[in-house]
């Protein structure tokens, strides 16, 4: 028989301590297209990959300076960036907070509850969670070709303008 408390984990967010009330996910399955066709009476669907994974978690941090570690786990969620969610029951996972809400009950002091919303980080292939670059594809593609037209330009006007050395224009 499984001695659930020495087996599973304690809680944690970037480190952060908590603890677990529940834990649950989301997010399962694949993003479908849905194609359908005019008079027709029927459609297509196309598979667009697999969805990330959600965590939801319903949490408390609780002790004499409960309100102090608080804020100093909202804050953490609320920085950027990507952290490892260890959970009790849930693989360890590199995620993202989506959100964090909290609250308190004047019958429970010394506790602050939390509602928690994670996304794994994903990536593009490197695993580092960092996501495709700030500047879309289409922007690096029309700063390339206006590079490219500056150039273009410059030479058509090197090509009318007196060549200082000789002193006369390029004939036509």
């Amino acid at each position: 028989m499984r001695n659930w408390p020495q087996t599973v984990p304690g809680a944690s967010f970037r480190g952060f301590p908590f603890e677990v009330e529940r834990e649950g996910g989301g997010g399962a399955g694949r993003f479908v297209a849905v194609h359908t066709y005019a008079g027709a009476e029927t459609h297509d669907t196309e598979d667009t990959g697999r969805k990330p994974h959600r965590f939801r978690v319903t949490a408390y941090i609780v002790g004499d300076d409960a309100d102090d570690a608080a804020d100093r786990f909202i804050a953490e969620c609320s920085a950027g960036g990507i952290g490892d969610l260890i959970l009790p029951v849930t693989a360890p996972q590199r995620v993202r907070c989506c959100e964090c809400s909290w609250n308190s009950d004047k019958t429970q002091q010394g506790k602050v509850a939390l509602d928690l919303e994670f996304v794994e980080a994903g990536g593009v292939g490197d695993g580092s969670g960092s996501g495709y670059p700030a500047i879309p594809i289409g922007d690096r593609l029309a700063a390339d070709a206006l590079d490219t037209l500056a150039g273009v330009v410059s030479d058509a006007i090197n090509a009318f303008v007196p060549d200082p050395v000789a002193g006369f224009l390029p004939p036509f």
